[in-house]
C-alpha cells in the first residue's frame, strides 16, 4: 500500500470518528504541543517578499473543494485597498467531512502558523478561526494552542463560532458573516463593493501546507480523505493511491457498486469507472470527476442508489439558503419526485415534468446550492440508469437502504 510509505505528512495518523458531527476521534489522539511543533519543524519563519512567488512556484491550490490557486487569491487581496480579514475555515459543513477538524486537533500549530504567515504577508487587520458552533472539542484544542503561543508577539487570533448549518462553512457565507451579514452565500449576481472590507478565507489544510512551504519544505504530495463505510475515517494517502486501495486498506473485501465523490452535493460514479483511478485531483478532473474536499462514500452492492439519492436531495433541500425560488420551491419539488421514484410510484412520463423542474433550477439560483442538487441528480441518472428504469416501471426494489448517510433521516 502506498499509504505505508509516506515521508512528509500533514496528519500524525489516521483517525476513526463518529458517523456524524465534529471530528472528535473515538480513540483519543495526542495534540502536538507548541514545543513539539518547534522541535519538529522549527519556529515560524519570517515572511519575506519572495513568499508569494514561492507559493505560486509550488502550484499550491486551496483544499476546501474549489481548488482555487492560492497565489490568485493572494494577488487579489493585495490589489484591493481597505481592511482585510484573514480566516482559517475549520467549519466542515459537509456531514461526512472531518479532515480539517482532525488537522486542527492533531497539529493546531501548523494551522496557526499558516494563518499568521498569511495574515502577515497580506497585511491583514483581523485574524479569525471560524468553527461550527457545536465543535466544542475543536474550540478547546485551539484555545489551548493559542495559550501556548502567549508571549510570541503575534497578532490576536479570534475564534468565531458559526451556525451549525450545511452552508455555514462555505467561503462566501463566512465572508458575508465577517462583514456583519447573515452566514449565507452572496447572491451570485450581486456586485462586490470594492470599498467594503475584504475577507480572505483558507481552509485549515491549505494553511497547514502554507506553513510547510514557507519553511522551504515541498508541498506534500498527499491527499487528506474522509471516508464513510461501516465507520467514518480520516486518513492521509499519497496522491497516487487508487480509490480501490483506499477502501481495501479500510477493510472493504467486497467491491461496492458505486461511490459518492465529493460529499452530499457531489457526484455518483460506478465502481468499475473509478476503482483504479488515483485520488489525484488532476486525474479525476480529466475524467470529469472530483473528490471536492476529499469525501468518499461507497454504496454497497446490495443497496439502493435511487433511495440514497432521494434522501440526499431531501437533505440538501432542507439545508437551502432560502434566498430564491429554486431553493424555496424547486428543490422540494425535485425531492418529492425522487421520493415517488424511490417508492416505485412514478412512471416514465413523469420524468418530463422532472426534467422541466431541473432546467428551471440549474444556473438560476441566487447561489450555487441548487446546482449541487442538479449535478447529483445527473450523476445518479447515469450511474443507476438500469435501476432507475426498473423503479419507473413499477418494479419493487428489493435493495434495502436504511439512511446510512448522517443527517438525511432528519431532513
Amino acid at each position: 500500500m502506498t499509504t505505508a510509505v509516506l515521508t512528509d505528512t500533514l496528519l500524525s495518523g489516521r483517525v476513526r470518528l463518529p458517523r456524524s458531527g465534529p471530528a472528535d476521534p473515538l480513540v483519543p489522539q495526542p495534540s502536538e504541543s507548541y514545543d513539539e511543533h518547534v522541535r519538529r519543524l522549527g519556529v515560524k519563519p519570517v515572511v519575506n517578499a519572495g513568499l508569494l512567488t514561492t507559493i505560486e512556484r509550488e502550484g499550491l491550490l486551496g483544499h476546501g473543494g474549489a481548488f482555487v490557486p492560492v497565489g490568485v487569491k493572494w494577488r487579489s487581496a493585495l490589489a484591493r485597498r481597505g481592511h482585510l480579514t484573514v480566516v482559517a475555515n475549520a467549519a466542515e459543513s459537509e456531514p461526512l467531512a472531518g479532515k480539517d477538524g482532525t488537522l486542527l486537533r492533531q497539529r493546531p500549530h501548523l494551522v496557526l502558523d499558516g494563518l499568521l504567515i498569511t495574515a502577515q504577508a497580506l497585511g491583514a487587520d483581523r485574524v479569525v478561526v471560524w468553527l461550527h458552533g457545536d465543535d466544542s472539542t475543536g474550540r478547546r484544542a485551539l484555545a489551548r494552542a493559542l495559550r501556548e503561543r502567549v508571549g510570541l508577539r503575534e497578532p490576536q487570533v479570534e475564534i468565531v463560532d458559526g451556525p451549525v448549518h450545511y452552508l455555514a462553512g462555505e467561503a462566501q457565507a463566512i465572508t458575508r458573516a465577517m462583514a456583519g451579514g447573515p452566514p449565507l452565500p452572496f447572491p451570485r449576481r450581486n456586485e462586490v463593493d470594492p470599498r467594503a472590507p475584504q475577507t480572505l478565507v483558507h481552509n485549515a489544510e491549505t494553511l497547514a501546507r502554507i506553513a510547510l512551504i514557507t519553511r522551504g519544505r515541498p508541498n506534500p504530495r498527499t491527499r487528506l480523505l474522509s471516508v464513510l463505510g461501516s465507520e467514518r475515517y480520516v486518513l492521509e494517502v499519497e496522491r497516487t493511491t487508487t480509490i480501490e486501495e483506499v477502501l481495501i486498506d479500510l477493510g472493504w473485501s467486497v467491491a461496492p457498486q458505486a461511490v459518492l465523490l465529493g460529499g452530499y452535493a457531489g457526484v455518483w460514479a460506478a465502481w468499475d469507472r473509478v476503482a483504479r483511478l488515483p485520488v489525484d485531483e488532476d486525474v479525476l478532473r480529466a475524467q470529469r470527476l472530483t473528490l471536492g474536499a476529499g469525501v468518499i462514500f461507497p454504496l454497497a452492492a446490495d443497496e439502493c442508489g435511487i433511495q440514497a439519492t432521494s434522501e440526499l436531495i431531501g437533505y440538501l433541500a432542507s439545508m437551502s439558503a432560502r434566498q430564491c425560488g429554486p431553493c424555496l420551491f424547486g428543490l422540494p419539488a425535485v425531492h418529492e419526485q425522487w421520493q415517488d421514484i424511490a417508492a416505485s410510484r412514478a412512471e416514465p412520463k413523469s420524468m418530463v415534468r422532472h426534467d422541466e423542474d431541473i432546467r428551471a433550477i440549474e444556473g438560476r439560483g441566487a447561489c450555487r446550492h441548487p446546482d449541487g442538487v442538479t449535478r447529483l441528480v445527473a450523476s445518479a441518472r447515469t450511474t443507476f440508469a438500469e435501476h432507475l428504469a426498473a423503479h419507473l416501471d413499477g418494479t419493487p426494489c428489493w435493495y434495502p437502504y436504511a439512511a446510512r448517510l448522517p443527517g438525511v433521516a432528519d431532513a
